[in-house]
C-alpha cells in the first residue's frame, strides 16, 4: 500500500471531460480574428478560454473567485455534477478550449475556504481545471484565503485533459481539518476525526508537463500527485510542507489530539495506539506522488522540502516502462524516498534530518542510486534505509556517512514500518535477487534472514553483518 488516498477510475475521468460543457453558462467565442484576446476578469477568462486555439492574456491584478461564483455560476455547477458517479467532480472554475496559450503572468486567484460549502457536495472538489487538450498556461498564482480548518477533501488545480504544459504555476495551499499531526489521526482510512483535505496540483490527462511550478502547502494533503495518464513529465517544480514534532503535539491543552487522549491510528514500538514524542511529521502529505494507475512519468530538478515523504514513486510491477526521478532532492522529510516497482533514481539526494533516507518498500526491478547529504538526525531516526523487494539495484553513497554512523544501519530483508510511520516497528520482508552497494564506510548494512539470493558490497566489509529475525524489534532498535 501506498496510501489510502485511491484514484478514479479512468472511465469515470473520460465521463467527466466528456460532459465539462455541461458547467458552461458562457458561449465559446467564435472565430479567431483578434491576435490576442485580452480580459479583466474570471468571468471574460471563462468565456475566452472556452474556445479554441485562441492567445489570451489577463489583465495582472488579484482576482476572487468569490466574485466570480454567482449564483447562475453555481446553479451550472450543480446542473453539471454527474451524480451517477460515486464521487462526481466538482469544479469552481474550468479551462475548457483546446490548444490555447494563456498568459497569467502576475495574476493571482484567490480562493476562499469557505467557499467549499456553497459548491455541489458529495463530490470531488477540484476547484480549477484545465480540461481541453493542448493548453499552455503560464504565470499563475493561486491562494488560500478565509478560514484554515476548512478543507475541500480535494484538490486546487487539476490537469485532466491531455497534451497540456503548465509553467510558473504557483499555489499557496491552506485550509484543512485537522492540521497539525500530519496523518496521526488517520488518513483516508479509518480516523479518530472526521477528514478534510486539501491537495495542490493533482495531474491526470497523458503528456502533461509541468515546469517551473512550486507548491507551499499549509494543508494536509498532497502538493503534486499524478493519479492517471502517461508519458507526464514534471520540471523543476518544487513542493514546501510545514513539519512539527510529536513532543510539541503531547504538549497541547486543546484540540483533537488531546481530545482523543492522544491516540494515533498507528501501532507503537510499544504496542499501543498513542503517539510517541521524540519524532517530527510533516502536517502535509507527500511532496510529489504517483499512484499505480498512472503510467511512465519523468520528474527532473525538482525538489521537496518538509513534506510526508519527498518522492513516493512506483510504476506497475509488470510495467514495460519504468518511471525516473532524476536531479532531485529531499530536504527534512518523514521520509525522502519512498520506491516501489520499475523506477529509476539517479543523481538524486536526501536527508535524514527527520526520517530515512530511503524505504524501498517492495516491488520489483528498480535501479537506484542516492546520495546522503550532509547532516545528522535531528529527530528519532532509526534506519538510514530499509530495502525489500525483488530484482532492484541499490547504490547509496555521500557525505553523510559521519553524520548517520553505525548506529543507522541499511535493513536489507526489512519493511517498511506500517503505513511509513516511524514509531512503529519494522518487521522483516522479502528480499530476493538484489544487489546492494554501500559506499557509506561508516554505516553498517543488517541483512535480514527473508534475504535471499541478495549482494552486498560495502565500503566496510566489517560493516555488513546478518541480523536477527525480530517480529516486533525492541525499543531503542530498528
Amino acid at each position: 500500500m501506498m496510501g489510502a488516498h485511491r484514484a478514479e477510475p479512468f472511465t469515470a475521468m473520460n465521463r467527466f471531460v466528456s460532459t465539462l460543457a455541461a458547467f458552461s453558462i458562457l458561449p465559446a467565442i467564435a472565430g479567431a480574428d483578434e491576435a490576442v484576446t485580452r480580459v479583466s476578469s474570471l468571468r471574460d477568462l471563462a468565456k475566452a478560454a472556452a474556445g479554441n486555439n485562441r492567445t489570451i492574456t489577463m489583465e495582472p491584478g488579484v482576482y476572487r473567485m468569490t466574485d466570480y461564483l454567482t449564483e447562475p455560476v453555481l446553479e451550472a455547477i450543480r446542473a453539471g455534477v454527474d451524480r451517477s458517479l460515486p464521487r462526481p467532480p466538482v469544479p469552481m472554475f474550468v479551462f475548457r478550449g483546446d490548444s490555447n496559450r494563456i498568459n497569467l503572468t502576475g495574476v493571482t486567484v484567490e480562493i476562499d475556504t469557505t467557499l467549499y460549502q456553497k459548491v455541489p457536495q458529495g463530490g470531488y472538489t477540484r476547484c480549477l481545471i484545465v480540461a481541453g487538450k493542448g493548453n499552455r498556461i503560464d504565470g499563475l498564482s493561486i491562494r488560500n484565503t478565509g478560514p484554515e480548518d476548512r478543507g475541500s477533501n480535494g484538490n486546487i488545480l487539476s490537469v485532466a485533459g491531455d497534451d497540456n504544459t503548465l509553467e510558473n504555476i504557483t499555489l499557496s495551499v491552506c485550509g484543512s481539518y485537522p492540521f497539525g499531526y500530519g496523518d496521526l489521526l488517520g488518513k483516508g482510512g479509518p480516523g479518530l476525526v472526521p477528514l478534510q483535505k486539501q491537495s495542490g496540483i493533482q495531474v491526470l490527462g497523458n503528456r502533461s508537463v509541468l515546469r517551473h511550478c512550486k507548491v507551499s502547502s499549509r494543508a494536509f494533503g498532497h502538493c503534486f500527485y499524478i493519479q492517471e495518464g502517461g508519458d507526464i513529465r514534471i520540471e523543476d517544480c518544487h513542493a514546501e510542507g510545514v513539519t512539527r514534532g510529536t513532543t510539541e503535539m503531547l504538549r497541547d491543552k486543546s484540540g483533537p489530539a488531546f481530545d482523543n487522549g492522544f491516540r494515533s491510528v498507528y501501532l507503537n514500538r510499544d504496542g499501543f495506539y498513542q503517539i510517541v514524542g521524540g519524532y517530527t511529521k510533516s502536517l502535509t502529505e507527500d511532496g510529489f506522488r504517483t499512484y499505480g494507475s498512472a503510467g511512465t512519468v519523468t520528474l527532473v530538478g525538482c525538489t521537496a522540502t518538509n513534506t510526508r515523504a519527498g518522492f513516493e514513486i512506483g510504476n506497475k510491477d509488470d510495467s514495460p516502462k519504468k518511471t525516473l526521478v532524476e536531479n532531485c532532492a529531499a530536504r527534512g522529510c518523514e521520509r525522502a524516498f519512498l520506491l516501489g516497482s520499475n523506477v529509476i533514481v539517479r543523481r538524486s539526494s536526501g536527508d535524514i534530518t527527520h526520517g530515512p533516507l530511503l524505504y524501498l518498500r517492495g516491488g520489483r526491478n528498480s535501479e537506484i542510486e542516492l546520495e546522503l547529504a550532509a547532516g545528522a538526525p535531528v529527530s528519532t531516526v532509526h534506519a538510514l534505509a530499509t530495502i525489500a523487494g525483488t530484482g532492484h539495484r541499490v547504490t547509496l553513497h555521500g557525505p553523510g556517512a559521519a553524520d548517520a554512523g553505525p548506529g543507522l544501519p541499511i535493513l536489507l530483508g526489512y519493511g517498511m514500518p506500517d503505513h511509513g510511520e516511524m514509531s512503529s516497528p519494522i518487521r522483516p520482508a522479502e528480499a530476493r535477487e538484489i544487489q546492494l552497494t554501500n559506499n557509506l564506510a561508516e554505516v553498517t548494512v543488517v541483512t535480514g534472514e527473508l534475504a535471499t539470493g541478495c549482494a552486498v558490497r560495502s565500503a566496510d566489509p566489517k560493516r555488513s553483518i546478518t541480523g536477527p529475525d525480530l517480529q516486533t524489534p525492541p525499543k531503542g532498535k530498528w
